[in-house]
């Protein structure tokens, strides 16, 4: 099947709503004709350097940024989309985004929660154009504490749409001729980003959040075919993220100073809990055992009274740990618990902070919509709606939002195995020419109900190896635990180096058989 067919059948499969309703399309027509971006209300910014930046491809813009570098700290404006100034409770284009909760994303397209003529137009921050914008314009000290935030809706251009790896490298070689794109003051705002980016950064070491190396998977169409690859991350990505994460924690902040003084006044927030204790333990006897099964230097020990950022943070980074690490860090990331939106605010375990809502999206989720729209009614920015449908509506923005993360991971987990049934049934096809399959070089990640799981590094997605084929292959019964595959004849351990062939593909129980050998 090629790439349109399958990206076609897991949209079917899914039930995902690919057009707007009329009654939206209509309502985007009459914005259209009057936009609202020449609001005598907005505060006029549209001389100042604001830029966007984003992925190569993206065309929903959703935020913009300038950082001034001061003499006591920095000012941060982060502008956002104001989409909750078209899309209002009530109307059909709020009923469409409900119905979608977010915009999902694959190979060769997305799949809007409002219509293109939004998204990628009147509501994205596009460069060389007006917009409207909902900005959090934040002041904060040199150590990077953020003492005030002030909520304003502007109009402001963008001077550039900027990515991520172009940033880095006007970053990297700052003595080169420059973008002519990137002005003298957007200069001084990228620069900024970089100093305040890296303070972020170590305040969120110093809240114990985990530095993990991470690697993205990103899927793509080539020659009708959909093709995976591992994306690397710049520091400007993690830069311009610390800016989202400070305006989203600063948002929470806002809604639950203004809910004990607000009684009609309806926030979500996302929460994530600390692993339960069970888990934790488990964790612990995992590292532990694999300490005492392979040897392992000191540094791989984690003591009771050191925490697990701590613990990360010094694992050795020679090159012959790469792997082992890596698996440790997976094992890290599984015991916790998944993030929920929820009315009630709580800490987010993962970002060390004591409560954290989401708008920084406001274009590509429901529930970045709705907390603008009661962030602004609660700052007597706009005009509050009725208590009592407010309440039943945040239940449904909730509810929407919850199955929206869970669908938009599912549609991930279906294309990388689409991905990766399409690899595997090549080498199948090269087998039975005569000719020898490919090697795939991986990572074990953990050991669970009679199998294995490698992370291939070509695409950095896990595959799984059964136990019963690992049996055959080396003609002896291997047992397993949480640390290990162990059998008389060969054994092999969470966080091995190893190679993965494709050997056939068994129709009567629709998997690929799959032998592993030791790595280098």
């Amino acid at each position: 099947m090629n790439a349109e067919a399958l990206i076609k059948e897991i949209v079917n499969r899914n039930e995902l709503q690919l057009a707007h309703s009329q009654a939206a399309l209509n309502e985007v027509s009459d914005w259209q004709s009057n936009p609202g971006i020449d609001d005598p209300a907005l505060i006029d910014w549209t001389a100042d350097a604001f830029v966007t930046i984003d992925n190569p491809d993206s065309r929903d813009l959703d935020q913009a940024l300038l950082i001034e570098q001061l003499d006591d700290g920095y000012r941060c404006r982060y502008a956002l989309a104001d989409a909750s100034y078209y899309v209002m409770p009530g109307s059909a284009l709020f009923s469409d985004a409900l119905t979608r909760g977010a915009s999902y994303y694959l190979p060769d397209r997305s799949i809007p929660m409002l219509p293109v003529a939004l998204s990628e137009d009147l509501v994205s921050l596009n460069a060389g154009v007006n917009r409207r914008a909902l900005v959090f314009d934040m002041y904060l000290k040199t150590s990077g504490e953020c003492i005030r935030t002030d909520i304003v809706r502007a109009r402001i251009q963008s001077q550039a749409k900027l990515s991520y790896g172009g940033v880095q490298r006007h970053l990297d070689n700052a003595s080169l001729p420059t973008d002519p794109s990137i002005s003298d003051a957007v200069d001084r705002s990228l620069s900024a980003l970089e100093a305040l980016g890296k303070t972020l950064i170590q305040r969120s070491d110093e809240r114990g959040v985990i530095q993990f190396d991470r690697q993205e998977t990103q899927a793509s169409v080539v020659n009708d075919r959909i093709e995976l690859q591992v994306r690397a991350r710049y520091e400007t990505e993690r830069y311009n993220e610390q800016i989202s994460l400070l305006c989203n924690m600063e948002g929470a902040n806002l809604l639950q100073a203004l809910d004990r003084v607000n009684p009609d006044l309806q926030p979500i927030f996302r929460v994530h809990d600390a692993p339960l204790k069970g888990r934790r333990q488990a964790l612990e006897k995992t590292i532990a055992d694999l300490v005492q099964a392979k040897n392992l230097p000191e540094a791989f020990q984690w003591q009771r009274d050191q925490s697990l950022a701590d613990y990360v943070g010094n694992l050795p980074n020679d090159d012959k740990y790469t792997h082992l690490v890596r698996a440790i860090e997976r094992q890290i990331l599984i015991v916790n618990q998944a993030s929920v939106f929820q009315a009630e605010p709580g800490r987010h375990h993962a970002l060390g902070a004591a409560s954290y809502a989401r708008f920084s999206s406001p274009m590509r989720e429901v529930v970045g919509i709705f907390t603008h729209k009661e962030l602004l009614e609660a700052l007597n920015l706009i005009a509050p709606r009725n208590a009592d449908q407010d309440d039943e509506l945040r239940r449904q923005v909730i509810e929407a939002a919850n199955h929206a993360k869970q669908q938009q991971k599912k549609l991930g987990k279906a294309i990388e195995f689409a991905a990766i049934n399409a690899y595997f049934h090549t080498d199948v096809t090269a087998l039975n020419e005569g000719l020898s399959a490919p090697q795939h070089t991986g990572t074990i990640m953990g050991f669970r109900k009679g199998r294995l799981y490698v992370s291939l590094e070509r695409f950095a997605v896990d595959v799984k190896v059964y136990v019963d084929d690992l049996n055959r292959q080396y003609q002896t019964t291997f047992e397993l635990n949480e640390v290990s595959a162990i059998s008389n004849e060969q054994s092999f351990y969470l966080g091995d180096a190893v190679s993965v062939e494709v050997t056939n593909f068994d129709r009567a129980q629709k998997r690929f058989t799959l032998s592993i050998n030791p790595g280098d």
